[in-house]
């Protein structure tokens, strides 16, 4: 956007020569008059925060609605078992991505096994899982737990349960919240040397920062610019002593399912990752003093962000597609050989199939419980066995585990059916 003509007020002020300082007061001006404006009830260094909508941050927001479009269309082409488990692989990847931003190793499997525990029936009597609450917390994101939703918090105190909800068991004894909603003592954030950030101090203006944060999501206009600039304000105001990046991103994701697609909101944090620099130097640009305020250039660059995101998800979406194409072609083709052969396949063993193909091309698992292969055919066990046993036999599926009983196609049906790697 620098390149445009459109700079920050800190470049404007270094080129200024000797009328530096009044130039960049008429420059600030002219931007906080501007009709294209936005302004929210918060201050950085003194000067209360503005967005102004210039032509390159709303044509990278139309560029995000477009490509949600897109997205769209494909999402809704997928079947309800191919959602689910790309879901999964996403909130995996999600989960993994904004533990790595902190500096906090956990590994695919890790994660995979907080899923399960949360999405257990008998959670409450099972071992706690490392990242279990964030697992269960992200799928009530989704409404994936007995139809209930986490819905973005209105006030401080929903506020403070969802962070307990999300972070809980995570936090360490020396780190737990101390305040009525949040911290009562000072945090800052070092760079190993120096600080380079330093959350506001007192209750009472944290209290004041996250109410105008919330409050700012509840306007219906300029919704992604509120989310990106709440976002900002969250990380600025560091209610928590530990966990507000982790935090904030979940609740950025949170308010974007209000307007995006899940599978778009849940791919913020990866994409995060993979421009980490680019994400800590937004923050530093708008806190820079001599850019008095300016979120203009924050809310681009996690415009930009989002929407790279958002074209790596389009291109494997279009990709899965094509596979779920392929695995159908395949089957029909097979039933067709079967058929002329005099060895047809018996009813729902092509939608067992089909069910177990899903699974190996939109992971994270390798295969479908017995109990989950009953639940999504309709089909009880006594009549699931037969149609089960005799795919084994052909060499089509295997027993992945005994206890549950899981299948998954072998490495013949998958070669077979024209969806190997």
């Amino acid at each position: 956007m620098q390149a445009s003509g459109y700079k920050q007020m800190k470049i404007n002020y270094h080129q200024a020569g000797t009328n530096a300082r009044s130039l960049l007061e008429e420059e600030l001006n002219l931007r906080i008059s501007s009709p294209s404006s936005l302004h929210w009830n918060y201050t950085v260094n003194g000067h209360p925060v503005f967005v102004n909508l210039v032509a390159e941050l709303t044509a990278e927001i139309e560029k995000i609605w477009r490509t949600e479009f897109q997205i769209q269309k494909l999402w809704n082409l997928l079947p309800g078992v191919a959602r689910n488990h790309y879901l999964h692989s996403l909130l995996i990847s999600e989960i993994q991505s904004t533990n790595e931003i902190e500096g906090i190793h956990s590994t695919h499997n890790e994660i995979e096994d907080a899923i399960r525990a949360a999405e257990s029936k008998d959670s409450a009597n099972l071992s706690f899982r490392p990242f279990q609450e964030m697992a269960k917390t992200y799928l009530l994101l989704f409404g994936e737990l007995d139809n209930e939703r986490v819905r973005f918090p209105a006030t401080l105190k929903e506020m403070r349960e969802l962070y307990d909800q999300l972070m809980g068991k995570e936090i360490a004894a020396d780190d737990k919240l101390d305040g009525l909603y949040f911290r009562k003592g000072t945090v800052s954030i070092t760079d190993g040397t120096k600080e380079i950030h330093r959350g506001l101090s007192g209750e009472d203006a944290i209290h004041s920062g996250v109410l105008t944060m919330l409050n700012a999501q509840q306007d219906s206009e300029h919704v992604l610019v509120n989310a990106f600039v709440g976002h900002f304000l969250l990380e600025h105001i560091h209610p928590f002593y530990d966990g507000n990046g982790r935090f904030g991103r979940f609740l950025l994701g949170l308010k974007l399912t209000e307007y995006l697609s899940a599978p778009t909101a849940i791919s913020l944090s990866a994409a995060v990752l993979h421009q980490k620099a680019r994400y800590y130097k937004a923050f530093s640009i708008a806190e820079e003093k001599l850019n008095r305020g300016e979120l203009t250039f924050f809310v681009h660059d996690l415009a930009e962000i989002l929407a790279s995101a958002m074209l790596d998800l389009l291109e494997s979406l279009t990709e899965k597609v094509s596979q779920l194409e392929q695995l159908s072609k395949g089957i029909d083709r097979y039933k067709s050989n079967r058929d002329s052969n005099g060895a047809s396949l018996q009813d729902r063993e092509d939608e067992i199939l089909f069910l177990l193909g899903q699974v190996r091309l939109f992971g994270p698992r390798s295969g479908m419980t017995n109990d989950e292969l009953s639940a999504v055919t309709g089909l009880s066990k006594k009549v699931l066995r037969p149609r089960t046993l005799k795919l084994r036999e052909a060499g089509l599926i295997r027993e992945v585990e005994k206890r549950p009983l899981v299948f998954a196609l072998t490495d013949e049906a998958i070669e077979l059916l024209g969806i190997s790697d």
